[in-house]
C-alpha cells in the first residue's frame, strides 16, 4: 500500500534518474540553501477505496545572477530532463502507477533570489 510519503520517495527516484546534478529535497529544503536545487512536495492526498491520488510539485530553483538578474539557460535542460524521466513512470511489480504531467509553469518569486519552474504531476496508484 502506498501513502503520500511512499509516493514522494517513488517520484524522487525518477527525478534522480534525470541526472541533473542538483540536490533534491523532499517536503521542504532547509532555509539556508543558496545553490540551485530541486524541491519535491505534495498537495492534498486523496485516499479512496481502490486507489490513491497525489498532486505533486517538482520545483526547480535557479539563482538569479546578481549582476544581470538573469537565470542560466541550463534550467531549460534540467526541466526537460526531469519531464522526460517522470514521463516514464509506469506499472511496476504488479502495482498500478499512472503519472500525468498536468503542467509546467514559472513561479518567479516563490523564493527570494531564485527563479522557479514548477512541474505539476498527478500520480495515481493502487491502494493495495
Amino acid at each position: 500500500m502506498f501513502d503520500e510519503f511512499d509516493i514522494l520517495d517513488f517520484v524522487q527516484v525518477y527525478v534522480k534518474q534525470a541526472d541533473t546534478g542538483l540536490p533534491i529535497y523532499i517536503q521542504k529544503p532547509p532555509n539556508n540553501v543558496r545553490e540551485n536545487h530541486i524541491w519535491i512536495n505534495h498537495l492534498q492526498f486523496i485516499e479512496l477505496d481502490y486507489f490513491h491520488k497525489l498532486p505533486i510539485n517538482i520545483n526547480v530553483f535557479y539563482k538569479y545572477h546578481e549582476d544581470s538578474g538573469m537565470v542560466d539557460d541550463e534550467i531549460r535542460t534540467v526541466v526537460r530532463k526531469i519531464r522526460d524521466s517522470i514521463d516514464t513512470i509506469s506499472t511496476t511489480n504488479g502495482q498500478y502507477r499512472r503519472a500525468k504531467r498536468e503542467f509546467t509553469e514559472p513561479i518567479p518569486d516563490l523564493k527570494e533570489g531564485f527563479y522557479c519552474i514548477n512541474i505539476r504531476l498527478l500520480l495515481t496508484t493502487d491502494k493495495n
